[in-house]
């Protein structure tokens, strides 16, 4: 459900990852309700575009047992149609190899309303506006902009440790507000987001984590271990 700032940025966020990019641009404009994410990902055809805001028709679950097999943050086919409720969405995207990319711009049904040749390199461009305009009751319980911005910068930081090999590049109005570089892992990120920190007080430790191989993942079943890297400071 897309209920702040936060929920449209995190969803627009995923989708380019899911897209295997490894640029992202995002440009925050909270006090009109707007967002745009532009990445460099495997972008979209214009026959998927035209149903890229469409409920579920994006969704990779077929059957049951694709649950078993998600390789992505989205997979229900969701975030797109959502976003179309509760604000004016847009969407350009050219994928590689095509002549040019194609803009279209969507209803609150997730409909096709326009569609108009884009100029732009390969990858995909979001643009997000009036978010909530016509939601007054959900645009009334926004906190203020500062926490906004704090639960949007929640969301980069999460995003980003999880995937520490993309460039995040992030400005709100005309002024930037953040860049993070890319690492080979996510201790190279942690110094960026944490200034005070030097990679010096970082401290590399293993966390053992219960996992099986099977379609019965439930917590009884679960047998066998899994070992995930964990960064904390020393002392």
């Amino acid at each position: 459900m897309i209920d702040s700032l936060a929920a449209a940025v995190r969803e627009l966020i995923e989708n380019a990852l899911d897209a295997q990019a490894t640029h992202i641009t995002l440009a925050l404009w909270p006090d009109q309700g707007r967002v745009q994410v532009a990445d460099n990902g495997t972008a979209m055809a214009l026959d998927n575009l035209l149903q890229a805001a469409v409920p579920h028709s994006t969704s990779k679950i077929r059957t049951q047992a694709d649950l078993w097999r998600v390789a992505s943050l989205g997979f229900r086919g969701e975030a797109l149609h959502s976003l179309a409720q509760v604000a004016q969405l847009e969407i350009c995207s050219r994928p590689p190899g095509a002549e040019s990319g194609w803009r279209v711009t969507y209803s609150a049904t997730g409909e096709a309303l326009e569609t108009t040749p884009a100029a732009l390199g390969q990858g995909t461009v979001v643009t997000v506006t009036d978010l909530f305009k016509n939601w007054p009751a959900r645009r009334e319980r926004l906190p203020t902009l500062p926490r906004q911005l704090r639960q949007v910068q929640r969301v980069i930081y999460h995003c980003a440790l999880a995937h520490p090999t993309v460039t995040w590049v992030v400005q709100v109005g005309d002024r930037p507000w953040l860049t993070l570089t890319p690492s080979p892992t996510a201790r190279g990120l942690v110094t960026q987001l944490v200034r005070a920190v030097n990679d010096s007080d970082l401290h590399e430790g293993w966390q053992t984590a219960p996992w099986a191989e099977g379609s019965d993942n439930s917590l009884n079943s679960l047998q066998d271990s899994l070992q995930a890297s964990i960064y904390g400071l020393i002392g």
